[in-house]
């Protein structure tokens, strides 16, 4: 098989660039005033009437819109701003995984839903304008998936998309995939990466940012979606029905845009090159200070590692080579000064030698508080998740708790060692020199598994140890990088944080496409081949025959053992989390919160008068009301969301990235869905609810203990209530 890199800013772009309509460029070109649209006497009213439009737009959904700084960025925001710009409307923007967000504009909770396509089946619930962007949609698969030919390769596979999508459907008429559905496209691209699916299917934007962003580096392009009637997604802006003289307006700023605004909205977001010279940095505005300081060095000694690639490395002839190669290629050009790697053969090495004073700083490191004592650090220039790597037979490993007891092998002296070290107490960690040395431990089986970053191991993986290593965990963690210079250079700290910051955006994705690329197969006739091969077809039958029986039998085993793992955490009765499993994701997302800033809540529901329940209708009954509950439950979650079984009749939910309006907003919507559920075996059913969000300086035990506190607030209101505290 023959496979075509594709680097998706040059060639890729040409060959499928954005399709802006005819109507929106046709008009765009011929207004005159692009600061304002003429609107009709209908539109000017409806705008006095309803001069704020409430928006549901995705959480992410790079590079279309990421929430960031918590009132979104990217490309959609921009476009919202140049139509508020043009018609004098003002947009209410709320946040949301697509399903989460889609349900709210069908229930009428909001006026304008972004990137919607259009369905038939939608029209009527909504009114769309004309598409603003046009993405093709594709098939990804993991470099070990094999040859993909269509949609046939497909089965009796794991398939991630995107909840309620607009081909959902047509995905769920092909026999024999498994359809899991995913809220955000960082979840569905992550388990990809950790094979917990077998593929995803998702347009090239959206995932080309993700592995981006990410540093994927075990992630393809299997092939085009081929599927009857779905073509490319078209995105749009949806209105709601009872509103015609909105989308008349929306369509009008759109329609309002100039060829010239277009070329610079997509050259921000959307890979199209401007006019600025390639490889070239912003001018850098130095203090004297700062000129001085570089002017009196003839060259600034630099320590790198020495083997961690694709970040960085000494090649075969000494040469920095790498990510951090070109970024540090950019960073002399615009400041004139050469900066010169310190020969070194580890890691270690590296560490010593800015302590000694014989560099002056690291092209690239992780800040931590034993490092802060010695290294000033920039703003980070990237950032990749920490998986693990084990031989290649060992099952899905859910998370650093499940590591207690094994030996570990990481880096010495490796930020995240330390950061571990602090907080698993309990991992065996065994340190080596470097990443060949820990995977080389790993397949000898001197230690279970190595920890590291995504894209280092899996460009190990697919170099050096095919077939024989695999990623199977994710930390759940990430390894955020910048330069790291010595704390009695303070003048050359602050000459590397403004370089750092001067990076485009269009720079970073040209050396990200450059080290992370996606791949794409593409076939070629084998007829030959295959003729030549039918010889020693009849060699190799009873071999084959002698594997499949050993492969069915360890795939037996290992489906025994998953079953095994996942009763560990699962509740037998309702099927969902256990007890066991929600303490540690609240320790785990305490340590989160503790160390990011991203704050989560916890709601504790419990079903009212449930003794009288089972006391009426027997505990067979019981059991039942208890798996309808849990089933409510799950259709009105999120995707993030993680629910389990606290004891008896008493559920908790952990929600992420939730703040008080909208976990008192989702308790709510929780509570009435239970009340206006007829159950099967007990009629009318109600909840109480508590809820509590996460403070700094919690524990689980505080934060729950508040969230129940909270559910006995609500016992006492009458039942049927939420309280919050």
């Amino acid at each position: 098989m023959k496979r075509l890199c594709l680097t998706l800013l040059g060639t890729w772009f040409l060959l499928i660039a954005p399709v802006m309509t005819q109507g929106v460029m046709a008009q765009g070109a011929t207004t005159q005033d692009a600061s304002a649209v003429t609107l009709s006497a209908d539109e000017k009213a409806f705008l006095d009437d309803h001069p704020t439009a409430r928006i549901a737009m995705m959480v992410e959904h790079p590079p279309f819109t990421v929430l960031g700084d918590g009132s979104g960025n990217g490309f959609e925001h921009d476009l919202l701003h140049l139509i508020a710009a043009k018609t004098g409307l003002r947009f209410e923007k709320t946040f949301g995984a697509w399903g989460d967000s889609f349900r709210r504009f069908r229930d009428g909770e909001v006026d304008v839903i972004s990137s919607i396509s259009y369905r038939e089946d939608r029209t009527p619930f909504t009114l769309y304008t004309e598409p603003y962007y046009e993405l093709p949609i594709f098939v990804f698969v993991r470099d070990d998936f094999g040859s993909y030919d269509g949609l046939e390769d497909l089965e009796g596979k794991r398939v991630g998309v995107i909840e309620d999508i607009f081909y959902v459907k047509d995905l769920e008429a092909v026999d024999g995939m498994e359809l899991r559905r995913y809220g955000t496209y960082q979840e569905m691209t992550r388990a990809l990466v950790l094979g917990e699916i077998d593929a995803l299917v998702q347009n090239l934007t959206n995932i080309n940012a993700v592995i981006k962003r990410r540093a994927y580096t075990n992630i393809r392009i299997a092939g085009e979606l081929d599927l009857p009637g779905v073509n490319e997604e078209d995105l749009r802006f949806g209105i709601t029905p009872d509103k015609p003289a909105l989308r008349s307006i929306m369509q009008k700023g759109l329609d309002a845009i100039t060829p010239a605004e277009w070329q610079a909205l997509t050259a921000r977001w959307l890979d199209v090159r401007g006019a600025a010279t390639p490889g070239a940095l912003p001018a850098i505005d130095l203090t004297e200070a700062e000129r001085a300081y570089l002017d009196r060095a003839r060259h600034i000694d630099i320590c790198i590692d020495p083997n961690w690639m694709p970040f960085e490395r000494f090649d075969e002839q000494g040469e920095h080579d790498g990510i951090s190669a070109d970024y540090f290629a950019l960073f002399e050009q615009a400041l004139g000064v050469d900066f010169r790697p310190l020969p070194v053969a580890t890691w270690s090495e590296s560490v010593e030698a800015l302590k000694a004073g014989r560099c002056e700083l690291f092209s690239l490191a992780m800040r931590t508080p034993e490092r802060e004592s010695y290294a000033e650090f920039t703003d980070s220039y990237i950032r990749t998740p920490l998986v693990i790597a084990t031989k290649a037979d060992v099952a899905f490993i859910d998370g650093l708790d499940d590591l207690k007891g094994r030996k570990i092998a990481i880096p010495a002296l490796y930020a995240f060692a330390e950061l571990l070290r602090h907080d698993f107490p309990d991992l065996e960690l065994v340190e080596v020199t470097d990443i060949d040395a820990g995977l080389a431990m790993v397949r000898r089986g001197e230690v279970f598994g190595y920890i590291g970053t995504l894209a280092t191991i899996g460009y190990k993986l697919q170099t050096e140890y095919t077939g024989e290593l695999r990623i199977t965990g994710d930390t759940g963690k990430s390894w955020d990088m910048g330069v790291a210079v010595r704390e009695d250079r303070p003048v050359l700290h602050g000459i590397m944080q403004k370089a750092v910051a001067s990076i485009t955006e269009e720079q970073r994705r040209d050396i990200n496409n450059k080290w992370i690329a996606i791949r794409y197969d593409q076939r070629v006739d084998y007829t030959l081949l295959w003729q030549v091969s039918a010889v020693f077809v009849l060699l190799i039958v009873a071999g084959g025959l002698i594997y499949w029986k050993q492969a069915n039998l360890k795939r037996q085993l290992e489906a025994a053992y998953r079953q095994s793992e996942r009763l560990a955490v699962t509740d037998k009765l309702t099927g969902v989390f256990n007890r066991h499993r929600l303490d540690l994701a609240l320790g785990e997302e305490t340590r989160q919160a503790e160390r990011y800033g991203e704050g989560f809540g916890v709601i504790i529901l419990d079903i009212d008068h449930f003794k009288a329940i089972n006391d009426r209708y027997g505990h067979r009954a019981g059991d039942a009301v208890l798996r309808e509950f849990v089933d409510v439950l799950r259709r009105n979650c999120r995707q993030t969301d993680l629910l389990g079984r606290w004891g008896g009749e008493e559920f908790l939910i952990i929600a992420p990235h939730a703040d008080r309006a909208n976990l008192v907003a989702f308790t709510e919507k929780l509570r009435e869905a239970i009340e206006t559920t007829p159950f099967t075996e007990a009629g009318r059913v109600t909840t109480s609810i508590g809820a509590s969000l996460y403070r700094p300086g919690d524990t689980p035990d505080t934060l729950v203990k508040r969230a129940d506190d909270a559910l006995y607030d609500a016992k006492r209101q009458g039942r049927n209530t939420v309280a919050f505290r």
